[in-house]
């Protein structure tokens, strides 16, 4: 990659840290969002294309157990995450990302899932 003579004027490089020493844990908690960080760019980016959010499915209980879909109409294409909360008894719980089974579980869909895609998905 080259850069033309401008920006290395106006804009020098700089020595990059090393990652032993950005990428400590104590150091990433201590992180602020700011304007350039990934959620607000986004929803800026939503708001100035007038991106459109529906919900096409709410089938969730009053004890928070159930799914729903939630989408998104950007560029006249829909993009989807579907969610699945399901009760999971106290012995099958653990803390470890590789489990058998999940409290919770999430879809990004290309489009919006009918109901046997949402069928095939939850199962």
């Amino acid at each position: 990659m080259t850069t033309s003579p401008k920006f290395k004027k106006t804009h020098p490089q700089v020595e990059l840290r090393p990652a032993d020493e950005v990428m400590r844990l104590s150091r990433m908690g201590a992180f602020f969002p700011t304007r350039l960080s990934f959620s607000r760019t986004m929803i800026r980016y939503l708001a100035n294309q007038k991106a459109e959010i529906i919900r096409p499915l709410w089938e969730i209980d009053k004890e928070g157990f159930g799914r729903a879909i939630y989408s998104v109409c950007l560029g006249g294409h829909n993009y989807s995450l579907v969610a699945f909360a399901t009760m999971l008894a106290p012995e099958r719980r653990t803390d470890r990302v590789i489990a058998e089974a999940w409290d919770t579980s999430y879809v990004l869909y290309d489009g919006i899932p009918n109901k046997a895609e949402l069928e095939r998905l939850q199962n």
